[in-house]
């Protein structure tokens, strides 16, 4: 029997206001191991507190204010959060994510039948600090002192709700495919996982093969495209066969290359994309889904169209929740803070779900700002969700990736302000 539309946003308005009750965040620091005694920040209330400063966008300082019921200093709430351990924080982000996941399978379409995920990298920076230095780097074009350190990560989300299921941070040359193995966890049997370029590689389409979850990529650019050879479908359709690379990637050991087949089948689909304005583009695609019946062309390219909506979450996370410059200032605390953007954002992409059903649109069509005000202001009040404005649907012309606004024009800096300082000093006595 077919549930209706108000039962299935009753049962998510529950899962979103359980997932950070108290009996989630105690359950959190018992599988972290952390003993705790009852004082006025105890993990609880800290945990609040530090998701009300994200959502409201602010520093320490201004976070104290936000619960008015709780009076401590800006010092002590600091403490406050170094006191709960980082891994409390990991499985507090697990067991959000876990639970909503769940009400997202139920609360959207899948795509023929598949869960659809959608993997990429990007990066965000943090004070420069030494502990800081140490554990990511900066940009080698930096000279040091001039620099601030950078983190490497890479996201798996969930395509139709934007959920984050986990975020992997890496020091900033750090290989994207080193690391990408441990997403995989979160794939299943039957799942699709769409990504760009960078994994259009025939060793990560082995494993995720032997897994049985299939990939949707576009082409490498050093892999030649020929429409000649292979089985013909269509004219820009074809099956063809890859043969085993004879050079082992790096990230992966020898008793795994070994073990990869000799070759593999795979489809390659080419199409054009037309945009006023611009020039006519071609892409081309290699893809696991060979079946051409059960996966029209039209649709493979339209899954792989979704793969910028990727680009729509890292922004909402790095703009609009501001996780493109981090505050702390220690490795350990920059960790926890990362942990929290993630948790609050998956609980205002549950509620945009929750909120597109109601208003029957696809919950990329309710802002995420609109979501972030509402819940700031009403304290996570889900019982009565305003009416949202519904944004224009997105189009997905390929606009360059430009700046619009204009930096100030002072001139970079070139050496160590202690430095400039001391010469300063030196010329004026």
């Amino acid at each position: 029997m077919t549930r209706s539309i108000a039962s299935i946003v009753d049962e998510l308005k529950l899962d979103i206001g359980a997932s950070m009750s108290a009996g989630i965040i105690e359950k959190a620091c018992q599988l972290g191991n952390h003993q705790w005694r009852e004082r006025t920040l105890g993990p609880t209330p800290t945990v609040w507190m530090f998701a009300l400063q994200i959502l409201n966008r602010t520093a320490c300082t201004e976070a104290v204010r936000l619960l008015s019921d709780v009076k401590v200093t800006d010092g002590g709430y600091c403490q406050a959060r170094k006191r709960i351990p980082l891994r409390v924080f990991q499985s507090l982000a697990k067991l959000v994510v876990r639970r909503l996941l769940d009400s997202m399978d139920h609360a959207c379409e899948r795509w023929r039948g598949h869960r659809v995920f959608l993997a990429d990298g990007s990066s965000f920076s943090m004070p420069d600090t030494p502990d800081l230095q140490r554990g990511f780097g900066q940009p080698s074009g930096q000279a040091k002192g001039c620099g601030f350190p950078v983190a490497n990560v890479v996201g798996l989300f969930h395509r139709p709700s934007g959920l984050l299921l986990e975020l992997l941070v890496n020091p900033l040359y750090t290989s994207e495919m080193r690391v990408v193995r441990q997403l995989f966890r979160w794939l299943r049997r039957g799942d699709v996982l769409v990504g760009d370029r960078a994994y259009a590689s025939y060793s990560l389409f082995v494993l995720l093969g032997q897994h049985g979850v299939d990939v949707v990529t576009r082409l490498h650019q050093s892999r030649r495209a020929d429409f000649r050879r292979g089985r013909r479908i269509d004219k820009d359709d074809r099956i063809v066969e890859l043969k085993k690379p004879r050079n082992r990637p790096p990230w992966m050991s020898l008793a795994e290359f070994v073990a990869l087949p000799k070759s593999l089948t795979v489809r390659m689909i080419r199409y054009q994309v037309v945009a006023n304005g611009y020039r006519t583009q071609t892409i081309t695609l290699m893809t696991t889904l060979l079946d051409p019946g059960e996966y029209p062309v039209a649709d493979v390219a339209d899954l792989y169209g979704d793969r910028w909506e990727v680009e729509t979450c890292y922004r909402h996370l790095k703009d609009t929740l501001r996780m493109d410059v981090l505050r702390c200032r220690s490795e350990d605390m920059i960790r926890r803070e990362l942990l929290m953007h993630c948790i609050v954002y998956n609980l205002v992409r549950a509620v945009m779900v929750q909120a597109g059903l109601q208003q029957g649109v696809p919950p990329d069509r309710i802002g995420l700002l609109d979501v972030v005000r509402h819940l700031a202001r009403s304290g996570w009040n889900l019982d009565e969700l305003p009416v949202f404005v519904v944004n224009a649907k997105r189009n997905r012309h390929p606009y360059e990736r430009a700046v619009k606004r204009r930096p100030k024009h002072y001139r970079l800096l070139t050496s160590p302000r202690r430095r400039q300082r001391r010469a300063v000093a030196e010329l004026v006595s």
